[in-house]
Parts: structure tokens; C-alpha cells; sequence
């Protein structure tokens, strides 16, 4: 009998737009060109633009193995590609700083909720679900993301949950599912998984043997991995936790 739910939280809960994503970058590379500049290490900000480009770019190849860094080692890698030795000697105090103006401005400007997110957990709460979030954490920390869900009033629905930088393991890896399974005393076959992608979300629930419930909000086909179900507003979870028969099966 299904007694858990897991969510994914970017695009499941939390809006994550192109957008969003160059607004924080902007304003990361400002605050760290800022910093810089006040402990004598100033740079242009295009080439330090420049380099947390190319540091994303170089941290995907650890993400693409399903594998998390954390900030500092985010930053050091961007501080690489700007090849000076004043970038070197980070010290730790600096460095500490350095990842504050990293993680900041997030929680400055929130990003929207998904419509129906609270009010799904609101529900899953309700009726006695264990609910868990298994989050790929990107640039953000989860650290930053306790506080941010703390903040939107969302926290207090999660009984667990696991961040890909605190475990340094991203899904779709089954490690990070039965992780947090385990800390929730849960069985893979009495659980769901909701999330926005398919070949994470998806197809990762489904490697551990979770019900998939793909959060499908503009019906983007998928011939390689097809979910138990298919929602496209979370409002519909609903029809699931009455029998699991009212959604549409693929």
C-alpha cells in the first residue's frame, strides 16, 4: 500500500526558468566581482562572466556522472579558467565569503512556486503520507535551499530531505532514492516519486521499483522511458492517492 511520496523540487515545486537561471548568474558574478575587488583581486566582470561560464560548463561533466560538488569546489573550478595567482591563494575567510555572495542571491529574489505545489503537499499531509524531497541541488546548495523553503512556509511538509551536494550523488544514481527511503523507513514498493524530468525523476523511481509520476505540464512526448503515470498540474496527484486509477497509465 503506498504510504510515501517523494518530489523532485526544481520544476516540480519550485520554478527553474532560463531566466531565473541568468538573473542569479548575473548577480553572483557581481557580488563575487565585488568582493574580489575589496580584498585586492579585482578583474573585469566580463572575464569573470567569462569563467563561471566555463565553469559550469566543466561542472556539468561531473553532474553528467551523476555526481555533486559543493560551492567551493564550484568556485574554485570557475577561478581556474581565470589562469591568475591571485586566485590561487584563496584564503579561507575569503573564501567563505566568496560562497555566501554565491548562495545569496536566491534567497534576495525567491523564485516562484509551482501552481498546486502547496496545496498538494498540504494534502499529502493530511492524509498521513511520509513526504520526502530528493533534490539535485546545481548551483544551489541545500544548505541555501533549507532556507529558502523555510522561508516560502514549506519546509514543515518534508518529513526528509536529501540534497545531491550534502550526499555528492545525483539522480537519476538509485543511491540517493534508497537514501532516502531508508531515512524515511520507507519500502521502494509502497512509494512514489514525482518529478518534471524522465530521464531523472522518471526513469530513476523506476530503477529502484517506485511508482513514477511524471509532472508533465506541457505533454513533452518521451518514446524511451514511459512513467507509471503522467500529471500535468500537481493538483491531479490527487486521483493517484485514491487508487491509483483515475490518472491516465501510459
Amino acid at each position: 500500500m503506498l504510504d510515501t511520496i517523494t518530489f523532485d523540487l526544481w520544476n516540480t515545486l519550485l520554478s527553474n526558468t532560463p531566466q531565473d537561471n541568468q538573473k542569479y548568474s548575473l548577480k553572483r558574478v557581481d557580488k563575487i566581482s565585488k568582493i574580489l575587488q575589496q580584498n585586492g583581486r579585482e578583474i573585469k566582470s566580463d572575464h569573470l562572466l567569462d569563467a563561471y561560464h566555463k565553469g559550469f560548463e566543466k561542472c556539468k561533466e561531473t553532474w553528467g556522472r551523476n555526481l555533486d560538488l559543493s560551492t567551493e569546489e564550484q568556485l574554485n573550478i570557475m577561478f581556474e579558467f581565470l589562469d591568475d595567482e591571485k586566485f590561487k591563494d584563496i584564503t579561507r575567510d575569503l573564501m567563505s565569503h566568496l560562497v555566501e555572495a554565491f548562495v545569496s542571491p536566491i534567497l534576495e529574489d525567491p523564485p516562484d512556486l509551482i501552481d498546486g505545489a502547496e496545496g498538494v503537499l498540504t494534502q499529502v499531509k493530511k492524509k498521513g503520507y511520509k513526504v520526502g524531497l530528493i533534490c539535485n541541488t546545481g548551483r544551489t546548495p541545500g544548505k541555501t535551499i533549507k532556507v529558502l523553503l523555510e522561508r516560502l512556509g514549506m519546509i514543515k511538509y518534508f518529513d526528509v530531505t536529501t540534497f545531491s551536494n550534502e550526499l555528492k550523488i545525483r539522480k537519476p544514481d538509485p543511491r540517493i532514492f534508497l537514501y532516502t527511503l531508508t531515512q524515511l523507513k520507507s519500502r521502494s514498493q509502497d512509494s512514489a516519486h514525482v518529478g518534471d524530468l524522465i530521464d531523472v525523476d522518471v526513469w530513476g523511481a523506476k530503477n529502484v521499483g517506485m511508482v513514477s509520476v511524471h509532472f508533465n505540464p506541457d505533454l513533452i512526448p518521451s518514446d524511451d522511458i514511459s512513467p507509471d503515470f503522467a500529471i500535468r498540474q500537481l493538483k491531479e496527484l490527487r486521483w493517484i492517492l485514491s487508487d491509483l486509477k483515475e490518472v491516465q497509465k501510459i
